[in-house]
């Protein structure tokens, strides 16, 4: 009798074709976008919405970004073990109706309780689709058109970005904050069906020629140690979330920047801001992907050298952006943008290659976990809490100061992803998730 662990792959087992895997690509594109954009779309609500509540800036701040950001890192890592045990197609699509429903109760909110509850709801839903929906694409798309893929599903999100604060704005004034954020639930709810029944669940490592193997229950904690023991994946994280903190920490601050030290009004450089921000990151994501597959055919480190040249480039453009002219403040956040939308799909693939198939939708929650509370969380608050102490000393020019200050974390990063290079080929090799000859043939060279 043939072992199971062992036996070769059968027709069934094939990967779906291309036409199929681009149908499929185009609707994750779409739940991303659908998602970010109802995530995002509050932004341009947040004056209506204080006033007829009649909350304070720390209660919108809390609905509008907090609420969100602990449901999703508590959330992340359970959904993601839920989605590589059960079904990734059944969790992404359960996620569509959860953050559906809860913009439904967003709009509908009569008190600050409500409006918290629906915003932790999108949270939960954004956990749920995150991870499962990467390790989808990894299981999809095999090492040499992965990363090209993952750039794709990332336009989702500069598309959500985009659209969600542009029609939110236009819906708000057109027809009241409530019924704009209720409009905003539809591509959801038609999307759910659309996921469950016209998508196919994949099995973990079919991409990569993996044979099949019996689901067997693994711990949390042994999951962890597993990955925690893959030498690459500690130093690729953390480099990646210190990239985070240097990118958010200076962006998120910007229009404050733009309004103390070239004297701009914070709705002027809002819009210069995310403007520019939406044409780096859509140029940096659809070029990332490809750039990468295209490098990494001659040498696999190429995918973790492009984050090491991001993280240093970044830097340099930093402080270009807060010691130079007004003029050139905009443009350069754009190109930030860009570089850091390059190293976003080869970290991607970089993590789902070098984890055990079965645990693709951990070790990409745990990144998006590093990511958020180093990056997106921390770097902000770190700035703004340099600032208040080098306010004695510098005055209305210390935030300028504590964002160069913060610049000094792309030294570490670029150095951590360097480190990481050093070990991703033995990792690759040990794994086996990005096959065949030419993994043997790059790993040999």
């Amino acid at each position: 009798m043939t072992d199971p662990e062992t036996r070769p792959l059968t027709p069934p087992e094939q990967l779906p074709g291309m036409l199929y895997r681009s149908y499929f690509l185009f609707i994750m594109v779409l739940v991303s976008a659908s998602v970010i954009g109802e995530r995002y779309m509050m932004v341009v609500m947040v004056e209506p919405i204080r006033r007829e509540l009649q909350l304070s800036d720390t209660a919108i701040a809390m609905v509008k970004d907090m609420a969100i950001a602990i449901i999703y890192i508590l959330a992340i890592i359970p959904l993601a073990r839920l989605a590589d045990r059960w079904s990734k197609r059944k969790v992404v699509a359960i996620s569509a109706v959860v953050w559906s429903v809860a913009v439904i109760m967003c709009g509908a909110a009569k008190n600050f309780w409500m409006l918290l509850i629906g915003r932790a709801g999108i949270g939960l839903g954004e956990g749920g689709f995150t991870s499962p929906s990467q390790a989808w694409i990894a299981d999809l798309f095999p090492v040499s058109q992965r990363a090209t893929a993952l750039s794709i599903f990332l336009l989702g999100a500069s598309l959500g970005n985009f659209l969600g604060p542009a029609i939110g704005g236009w819906a708000a004034l057109e027809y009241g904050w409530r019924n704009a954020l209720i409009f905003a639930s539809i591509p959801g709810f038609i999307l759910a069906p659309i996921v469950w029944f016209t998508l196919r669940d994949t099995r973990s490592g079919l991409a990569d020629g993996a044979p099949v193997a019996p689901k067997i229950p693994v711990s949390f904690m042994q999951t962890a140690r597993e990955l925690m023991a893959i030498k690459t994946l500690p130093l690729l994280i953390l480099a990646a979330s210190l990239n985070a903190l240097l990118t958010m920490g200076v962006v998120s601050w910007a229009p404050a920047f733009m309004e103390r030290t070239h004297g701009m009004p914070a709705n002027q450089a809002g819009l210069q801001l995310g403007s520019a921000l939406f044409v780096g990151s859509v140029i940096g994501h659809t070029l990332g992907g490809p750039l990468a597959d295209f490098l990494g055919r001659r040498d696999l480190r190429w995918y973790i050298w492009i984050l090491t040249l991001s993280g240093a480039i970044a830097t340099g453009v930093g402080w270009l952006i807060l010691t130079g002219p007004a003029n050139r403040v905009f443009p350069l956040f754009g190109l930030n943008l860009l570089v850091g939308g390059i190293s976003a799909a080869p970290l991607m693939a970089v993590v789902a290659g070098l984890v055990p198939a079965r645990s693709r939708s951990t070790a990409i929650a745990v990144l998006m976990v590093a990511i958020q509370v180093i990056g997106l969380g921390g770097g902000p608050v770190f700035v703004g809490w340099l600032s208040d102490m080098l306010r004695p000393t510098y005055g209305e020019e210390s935030l300028g100061m504590a964002m160069r200050w913060v610049l000094l974390v792309g030294i570490p990063s670029t150095i951590l992803s360097w480190m990481a290079s050093r070990t991703c080929r033995e990792d690759f090799a040990t794994v086996g998730g990005w096959g065949g000859a030419a993994m043997k043939h790059a790993v040999a060279h």
